[in-house]
């Protein structure tokens, strides 16, 4: 079957992506009421906010990550409640126009963000947003998992006010990727969304293989675009201290090498994520890694 990435959508959901970075570096509310740059022909009809963890609570509470009962987690209340917070902060927003609605969710910004980036211990998947047989096996992330949780009710909420004869796209950049995925089945599960998209960028593995079976079941549509100098897409290791990673979707993958891990990983970094998509750049073509000269390296 032939893709059905579309060139001009991952624009656009690419720009939106670094407006959740803009939306965060705005501040957070009450000061700060969350609107973004909307496009045109789009209405923001809901803004993401997730705690600022206290610094002093990192090591002790991502250390038991893997001890809570996270099948019978019942609420985003109850993940809030275990940690010391310095007050909320934008973490993405919702728009809706007369095609399609987008739900994108913001990357690392803060220390504790850093630290649940590699905090790769796998846990199962809370059934409270993924109440299905097939999720049974699925395994995720730990730290992907817990920031997701603190969203979860809001993206779902927001959802639930979409038309849901429109596509629904989800999108993030690096962490905000990893969000995405994690967010994209329990939009088909518990709205009535049914046709869910992905499309995202420097995006990490988040689950196992059970997880990502599942996950095609109800998200028929998922595209990753992919610096092939970047390391985080290559993070977490297919294989880790018996884990198991895998991807979702379809890679669409361009070349930059900055020289700079930062650079490579960046969304409007030099000729990387933002540019590439513009200039469209990114392809599906098969390939042997770890490259071939594809995409926009000036040694191409």
């Amino acid at each position: 079957m032939p893709s059905q990435y579309d060139p001009q959508l991952a624009i656009l959901l690419a720009g939106l992506c670094e407006q959740t970075y803009i939306q965060y570096g705005n501040g957070p509310p009450p000061a700060n009421n969350g609107k973004i740059t909307v496009p045109q022909g789009y209405t923001q009809v809901a803004s993401f906010v997730a705690p600022e963890i206290e610094p002093s609570s990192h090591p002790s509470q991502l250390g038991r990550l893997g001890t809570i009962d996270w099948q019978h987690i019942r609420s985003s209340a109850e993940l809030r409640a275990r940690y010391g917070s310095l007050g909320d902060v934008y973490f993405g927003f919702a728009l809706t126009s007369a095609k399609n609605n987008i739900i994108a969710l913001r990357g690392t910004r803060t220390d504790f963000e850093w630290l649940i980036d590699v905090t790769m211990p796998q846990v199962p998947v809370p059934l409270v947003w993924y109440h299905h047989h097939k999720f049974e096996l699925a395994r995720v992330h730990a730290g992907f998992l817990l920031l997701f949780g603190m969203l979860a009710e809001q993206v779902l909420a927001a959802a639930r006010n979409f038309n849901p004869s429109l596509p629904c796209f989800v999108t993030g950049h690096s962490l905000g990727a990893a969000l995405a995925v994690l967010a994209s089945p329990t939009l088909n599960l518990l709205t009535a969304n049914k046709d869910v998209r992905l499309y995202n960028f420097a995006g990490p593995r988040v689950g196992n293989p059970a997880f990502v079976g599942a996950y095609s079941d109800f998200v028929a549509q998922s595209y990753r675009v992919v610096n092939l100098t970047d390391v985080v897409p290559f993070l977490p290791p297919t294989k880790i201290f018996g884990w198991d990673y895998a991807h979702v979707g379809e890679e669409w993958s361009f070349l930059n090498q900055s020289g700079n891990v930062t650079d490579n990983h960046g969304l409007i970094s030099p000729n990387n994520y933002t540019a590439a998509v513009n200039q469209q750049v990114p392809t599906n073509a098969l390939r042997t890694y770890p490259v071939t000269g594809l995409g926009n390296s000036p040694t191409a």
